[in-house]
């Protein structure tokens, strides 16, 4: 894995992993202390409702890059993890192809409604469920330290603020 590629990789996970803590302390989920005041001021706010929405396609952008099979995307987990060719790596690849459904439902989410909006994008919006963000994350995050990436890996993750840390200061 060529240093561009990584960076370019660990940036879009970067990314990703920074919309979905903000998404989650937006929505008061899986906080540490649970807030339901910040869901109902951000649900009442147009501005945080709509960064709110802006995180989550953001997230689906970032992802999308890292597992939409593509011979065109430098990005793609899998690209690497075939380069690599490794027993790990072969594995890996097993267990993404394993949840194929998972990505083409999350990949089909950011083509029906993030990016192009069809006339049926409504039933894009839930097809996706939210906890299987989680085993994205996991394969994500196994497949860049069976890349040899795991230092970086580990530098980026705790460079990116918690949703427990977040605060607003606001009259709740």
């Amino acid at each position: 894995m060529d240093e561009i590629t990584t960076a370019r990789l660990l940036k879009n996970y970067f990314n990703a992993r920074k919309s979905w803590e903000g998404w989650c302390y937006l929505n008061n989920l899986y906080l540490k202390q649970e807030n339901p005041k910040i869901r109902k001021y951000a649900d009442e706010n147009q501005l945080l409702d709509h960064c709110r929405y802006l995180l989550l396609k953001d997230l689906n952008i970032e992802l999308y890059k890292i597992v939409r099979k593509s011979n065109s995307t430098v990005d793609n987990i899998f690209k690497h993890l075939e380069k690599h060719s490794t027993e790990e790596a072969d594995e890996l690849i097993d267990k993404w192809n394993k949840i194929k459904s998972k990505l083409k439902s999350l990949t089909d989410t950011r083509d029906k409604f993030y990016a192009h909006l069809d006339k049926d994008y409504e039933t894009y919006l839930s097809s996706f469920p939210i906890d299987d963000y989680y085993e994205i994350f996991e394969l994500i995050e196994a497949s860049i330290i069976a890349l040899g990436k795991e230092k970086e890996l580990y530098e980026i993750l705790k460079s990116i603020p918690s949703r427990d840390d977040f605060e607003l200061k606001i009259d709740l």
